[in-house]
């Protein structure tokens, strides 16, 4: 059996920390901004929403962090933690502009 890395762990925790701080900050933005009287549900599954997607866009922004570091290692400081966090503000926004410079790179070498 594999023992698991606790430094990865670690880093996978501060990853999702961030991401979701960074999506709750938008979230609170969005709410305070738009002054409507919403039910307590509705808030609750928009915020569950907006932090799964803001996790979701800060783990992707880990990833392509590893894909340019060496030996794939990325010390959670400075630059990498802006980028998770403000990947993570941008939630869905930030996978459709992962999912931009996806298509332009991979796509325009097949045509």
């Amino acid at each position: 059996m594999e023992q698991i890395d606790l430094n990865q762990v670690l880093t996978y925790i501060v990853v999702l920390t961030l991401a979701c701080f960074g999506g709750l900050v938008d979230f609170v933005n969005d709410l305070k901004e738009k002054q409507e009287k919403y039910s307590a549900r509705f808030i609750f599954f928009s915020l569950f929403a907006r932090l799964l997607s803001a996790g979701f866009a800060g783990l992707l922004m880990l990833w392509i962090l590893q894909a340019n570091a060496e030996n794939g290692v990325v010390i959670l400081s400075g630059w990498s933690a802006f980028s998770i966090a403000i990947s993570g503000y941008l939630g869905d926004q930030a996978i459709k502009l992962f999912v931009a410079i996806w298509d332009a790179i991979y796509n325009r070498g097949g045509k």
